[in-house]
Formats: C-alpha cells, sequence, structure tokens
C-alpha cells in the first residue's frame, strides 16, 4: 500500500493507528500548525514602520535596521530575515535623504518652489 501511495511504510502505519484510534472523521479534519514563534514580534514590527515612514530619518542599508533592532528595541535578528521583512512584507524601500549644499538659501528655495507650483498649476 505505501508503494502504490507513494508514501513510506511508517507514515502509512501511523495513519492506519490513528483510524483505529479516533475514527475517519478526526482524520479527514484539516489540521493547523502553530507554527514557530516569530523572532521579530508584532509590537517591533509596528515599531519598525513607524521608523520607515519618517521622511527625514532614513536607512542607510538592511544592516543599519539590523542595528538599530538590537540597539533599540532588544531584538536579534538575522540580515536575511531582516531584509525578507521590510522589503517584501512591509513593502518599504529604503529613503536615505538627499545631500544639500550648506550654502544653500532656504528663502530662495521656498520662492522657486512657490513660483514652479504656480507655473504648473
Amino acid at each position: 500500500m505505501a508503494k502504490i501511495l507513494g508514501k513510506h511504510r511508517s507514515t502509512v502505519q501511523r495513519w492506519l493507528a490513528d483510524y483505529r484510534e479516533t475514527g475517519i472523521g478526526t482524520m479527514l479534519e484539516f489540521g493547523i500548525s502553530p507554527g514557530r514563534t516569530r523572532v521579530i514580534p508584532n509590537w517591533a514590527v509596528e515599531s519598525l514602520k513607524k521608523q520607515l515612514e519618517q521622511p527625514e530619518i532614513g536607512f542607510a542599508g538592511y544592516k543599519e535596521i539590523q542595528n538599530w533592532l538590537g540597539s533599540v528595541l532588544g531584538i536579534e535578528a538575522e540580515y536575511a530575515t531582516v531584509h525578507y521583512l521590510v522589503r517584501y512584507q512591509l513593502k518599504a524601500k529604503l529613503k536615505v535623504p538627499r545631500p544639500r549644499n550648506r550654502k544653500q538659501d532656504t528663502q530662495k528655495l521656498e520662492a522657486f518652489k512657490k513660483t514652479l507650483a504656480m507655473t504648473y498649476n
């Protein structure tokens, strides 16, 4: 029977033992695995999400996020875990502020932005 089903003989034996003990009803139920506990808990993910949404604060790389998690929140996570969380689950891209010239006049910059907005409106 194990060869026909393409399963190991011990698996088929376990199925038969379960059938004898509990019957067909419980064997047809889908069990939900509790899964492994997350390395980065939900409260830490929310804190990281808030940190990523702030435009003036940017992370230069995933290693910097990993260090921030360790120093600020006390969570040690591997680089791959941090990268997967930030890039694929939170769908965030790292934002590094563009460099600005120290000699730039802020009043002239604001005036330019206003005239530019009036030009295109």
